[in-house]
Order: structure tokens, then sequence, then C-alpha cells
């Protein structure tokens, strides 16, 4: 009995739970192991239920630091600084222009093979401040170990990686009731805290900090999708989506958005900081075997200003790069976007030797 109890104990799950300096939980951070393999993510309540059987694990998120964490065995809280990423104050001038440069990296990765795919690329976003009106160019790169791959994800979906990277006018508050025909309600829990609720539950949080004057949005892209099909009714397209959804076993979707907020908590298109979409699942090979796979799609905004022609003009011309491998790493520390986690980069800067770029 006592060998029983032992074993039973051993056997238990270690629970974690992604914290940051004031021990608010943090959604959506992803946990692996040392050598790339991934474990999963933390939900909205930064919790993850089970790191199996990893002694040490690799812990990142889009606007953390990195950190490498010694599970021995047991639960426990991780606490997460954030990262040095941010941009310098904006000031408001009467100029007819805002411009703002956003940069975006993309990595499609699974076990066994690596980074598979990646794409990066430089967005001028201009808005005409009158006729409220966007226009948006790419200059991009990409690169895939298998060439066909490159080519098809180029072709099937280049165009909405650059559209992804693009300024959006419209609040996301305001999206989301739009997008669930107000299905959605954001609602108050707490002090400087919402949740975003549907019929079936909590979908996603807002969270506003008063210190750095930022509002974060997690949101369950995911659950919403298959709520919303519930929702509809309709039986052909709540088939398709479950043959769908069986090719894709533990399927993921998260999004995860930041934007600058002033006093009142009001913010602007050219306020947006970063976002992150993530999606993982595991696909079933031949053999029978599960390979996890993560689509990881990062963009953060690099430069901005209220500017005439003129300098409008000059700026974009300014904020040009060639899109090297070792510009893009440059360019990365030179604006301090945070790293990718050290066992993902190395898996990347293996993609880029036949280049002889480190």
């Amino acid at each position: 009995m006592v060998v029983s109890m032992l074993a039973a104990i051993g056997a238990q799950a270690q629970r974690i739970r992604t914290i940051d300096k004031d021990g608010q939980p943090i959604p959506y951070v992803s946990i692996m192991t040392t050598d790339a393999k991934f474990i999963g993510i933390t939900d909205l309540d930064g919790v993850i239920a089970d790191v199996k059987g990893a002694d040490t694990i690799t812990v990142s998120h889009i606007a953390y630091k990195p950190k490498l964490y010694k599970v021995n065995g047991k639960s426990g809280s991780i606490t997460l600084e954030d990262a040095d990423f941010g941009l310098p104050e904006i000031v408001v001038k009467k100029k007819p222009y805002v411009y703002a440069q956003t940069y975006y990296r993309m990595l499609y990765f699974d076990d066994s093979t690596g980074v598979a795919y990646y794409r990066a690329g430089l967005t001028d976003n201009v808005i005409d401040r009158a006729k409220k009106k966007l226009s948006a160019s790419t200059n991009k790169t990409s690169k895939s170990k298998y060439a066909v791959l490159k080519t098809a994800i180029n072709l099937a979906a280049g165009s909405k990686m650059d559209q992804i990277s693009e300024l959006n006018l419209e609040k996301l508050e305001k999206m989301i009731e739009r997008k669930g025909n107000k299905r959605y309600k954001i609602i108050a829990n707490g002090e400087n805290k919402k949740i975003i609720k549907d019929d079936k539950g909590i979908v996603g949080t807002i969270t506003d900090n008063p210190t750095t004057g930022e509002r974060r949005f997690s949101i369950d892209s995911h659950k919403m999708r298959q709520h919303e099909l519930e929702a509809s009714g309709n039986a052909k397209k709540i088939a398709k989506e479950e043959k769908h959804e069986a090719k894709f076993k533990n399927r993921q979707n998260n999004n995860y958005h930041i934007y600058r907020i002033d006093e009142k908590g009001n913010y602007l298109p050219e306020d947006f900081v970063m976002r992150q979409e993530y999606t993982s699942y595991d696909k079933e090979e031949k053999n029978g075997k599960l390979v996890h796979t993560v689509l990881l799609f990062q963009v953060y905004t690099t430069d901005r200003a209220y500017v005439d022609k003129e300098e409008l003009k000059q700026l974009k011309k300014e904020n040009k790069m060639k899109m090297s491998y070792q510009n893009i790493r440059n360019f990365e520390k030179a604006h301090k976007i945070p790293p990718l986690a050290p066992n993902i980069q190395k898996k990347l800067n293996e993609l880029f030797k036949a280049d002889n770029e480190d």
C-alpha cells in the first residue's frame, strides 16, 4: 500500500502558474522543453495543468523575458519580468498624417522538423486623419526548409500575413462586439480588469496597468469560433468543423494584444504596441505518432509620428531595410524586440545555415 501511495504521489501532475511581479496571472505563456519540444501554454488564469514530467522548462511570452525554470518534480509559480520592449512617448500634433512602422515575424515550427517556415516584414502604416483611412505597404522576406512549402505558403497566405501587420482603425472592443453580433459582453471584473464573455462562458480578459499605461487583451479565438459555430445551429458546418478538428488534435488558438492607453483608458490606432496570434495542434503521422506544430505570428510597432507630407516621405525613406536574416536580427536588437525562446531561436538559426548567416 505504501509503495502504491508513493507511486501515485510521484505520478502527480506538476501544475505551473505564471504570474507577473504584481502576482497577476499571465495567460498564453508557451512552455517547452530545453530541446524545443512543446509542452503546452498557460490558460486565461496563467495555469498549465501538467508539464508532463519535464525536469527543466523554457518559458516564453511576447510581452515578457524568456526564462529557464527548474521544475524539480513539484508544482509552483513562475514570476516573469516585463520585456524591455517599449515605444517612446508620442506627442499628438496638428498634422494630417499618422505614420507607424510595424515589424512582424512568423514561424511555422514542429517538434520533428524544427523551424520549417519563417517570414518577416516591415510595414509602413499611414493614416490619413481627415479621411480616417489607412494605407500600408510591406517589405518582406521568407525562407523555408522545403522550397515547395515556401512557395505554397507565400501564395496561399503571404498577403494575409502582411495585412495582419497593418494597424486596425477600429478599437478592439468594438471589433469583438461587432464580430459576434452582440453575442459578446465585456464585463468589469474587479479593479482594472474585465472579462470577455459569450453565452457559453469566458473567452477572454482585458487588463489595464495604470503604472505602464497599457491595456492587454487575452482572447481564446478557438473557443470563440467553436461557440459561434454551435450557436449557429448549422449542422452541416458543425459536422465539417468536427471532421477538420479530428485531424488537428488538441488544437488551440489565441490572440494577445497590447495598446497604450491614456489616464481615462482611451487609445487610438497608433497606440498599438504589439500582438501575437498563436495556433498549435498535434498532427498524427502515418506511423501514429503525434507531432506538435506551432504557428506563431508576432507584430510590434517600432516607430510612430504625426507628420505632414514631406516628413512622411522622409520617414518612409529612412525606415527601409534590406531584409536579410542578419539585418533582421540586428533590427530586432536595435528596437528591443523581445527575443524568441532560446531553443526556438537556435532552431531558426539552423534554418539559415545555408546562407552562412548567424
